[in-house]
């Protein structure tokens, strides 16, 4: 990171973020701990997957000879319930109830429904109307996993889904990759906290909140440094705290102006900028950079939708990649315009956008009312941004777009 590279498009800044990565220490957690972290090493079960032949449903297990015929009456000889085994074997002639989930006795090779049976008034012996082939209605052992088979990759973020997988294979410690500390830091002499009412030329802190919601939805452990006004002496000791957690990102102070002392005083604390200013609108002055310790750095500009965009585009993707994930950017869907955009300038933009599921099934995109980078409240109403490359042609309604979703379509 000895170059610093200036004025970059998205897919290149996107690049030498993605380069920068180097997964963090992997640990060994309770497998209860490890919700949303990544596989560092992957889980093999160390059983059959079913233990043993397994009931699909509610029924009688039978010798499918029994009912060759297609029907039969066979005596009853006991009821089996989930987490119960039968202590002898099914003969010609015989039926044993079962329930879902239970273990197929020995000498049975089918299962009938309970619905195709009708029980003696005494319950001795059952009618059944069935013409079973060997294996009906029973899950063999093993069909899902045997013993030693791997059933999560090295690289698997665990959902609530692996989760399970990981239990069912007898993993009560799994080996992960730690969560990242990331420090956040907001500057600006104009910040007050939310609880406070603004003076003249004031305005409240938003970006904290939406940073520290950004560090948490990425899974995460948040750690707040506060408001920093502009000021060198405070701004260094803040951003030294910063720099021992993980990841450091900054908002604000880093345009050109006299009081965007941030780069400047990342300059002093040993920071080597990898990245300066970014083709994008909203965004262009962002800085990506690294420590002497190793620590990453991000510092966004200041207005709102600027912060969001960036978390997005550059600090999410390296947050996954730490963790063990994919560093690929953003997943982009297509949508069909249902309003008119003019032409874009020299940068690529991300325009905050309503995305929503058409009548016909198809992805229909509206960009929002909002007044630039500097409006939380137009964001706010958005669950997209519509990604327009520079230079583009006005667009007509109709047009297909790109779009970054940010939530759940619907």
């Amino acid at each position: 990171m000895s170059m610093t590279a200036e004025n970059v498009d998205v897919a290149e800044a996107q690049r030498i973020v993605s380069a920068a990565v180097v997964p963090l220490a992997a640990v060994r957690l309770p497998l209860s701990d490890a919700l949303g972290l990544t596989l560092g090493e992957p889980v093999c079960t160390d059983l059959d997957d079913p233990p043993f032949d397994r009931a699909l449903m509610d029924g009688y297990a039978v010798r499918s000879a029994d009912l060759a015929a297609g029907s039969a009456t066979l005596r009853v000889v006991g009821s089996l319930g989930a987490g119960a085994v039968a202590d002898r074997t099914l003969q010609a002639g015989e039926a044993l109830r079962i329930n879902t989930g239970a273990p197929v006795p020995a000498g049975a090779d089918a299962v009938v429904m309970v619905e195709r049976s009708t029980l003696s008034d005494d319950g001795a012996t059952v009618r059944l109307t069935d013409t079973p082939s060997p294996g009906q209605s029973i899950t063999p052992r093993a069909t899902h996993m045997s013993a030693g088979d791997e059933v999560l990759s090295a690289g698997t973020m665990l959902g609530p889904a692996q989760v399970a997988a990981a239990a069912t294979a007898g993993a009560a410690q799994v080996v992960v990759y730690r969560r990242p500390r990331v420090a956040v830091l907001v500057t600006g002499n104009e910040l007050v906290a939310i609880d406070t009412r603004p003076g003249p030329g004031q305005i409240r802190n938003s970006n904290g909140y939406a940073m520290a919601g950004l560090v948490r939805e990425a899974g995460c452990e948040l750690v707040e440094l506060g408001i920093a006004g502009d000021n060198p002496d405070l701004l260094t000791r803040k951003i030294d705290e910063g720099l021992r957690a993980d990841v450091l990102c900054i908002t604000g102070g880093i345009s050109m102006g006299q009081y965007d002392l941030v780069p400047d005083v990342l300059r002093a604390c040993g920071v080597t900028f990898a990245l300066r200013k970014i083709a994008v609108r909203p965004g262009k002055p962002t800085i990506f950079g690294r420590s002497a310790a190793g620590n990453y750095v991000f510092a966004l500009p200041g207005n709102p939708v600027s912060c969001l965009v960036g978390f997005r585009l550059f600090v999410a993707p390296l947050l996954r990649g730490i963790q063990g994930g994919s560093t690929a950017p953003p997943a982009v869907v297509s949508a069909r315009l249902t309003e008119p955009m003019r032409n874009n300038g020299g940068r690529q933009a991300y325009i905050p956008a309503w995305v929503e599921v058409s009548g016909d099934g198809t992805l229909e995109a509206r960009p929002v009312a909002w007044h630039g980078s500097g409006d939380p409240f137009g964001m706010a109403t958005a669950n997209g941004l519509l990604v327009r490359d520079a230079g583009a042609e006005p667009a007509e309604p109709g047009a297909m777009v790109d779009v970054i979703p940010l939530t759940l379509l619907r």
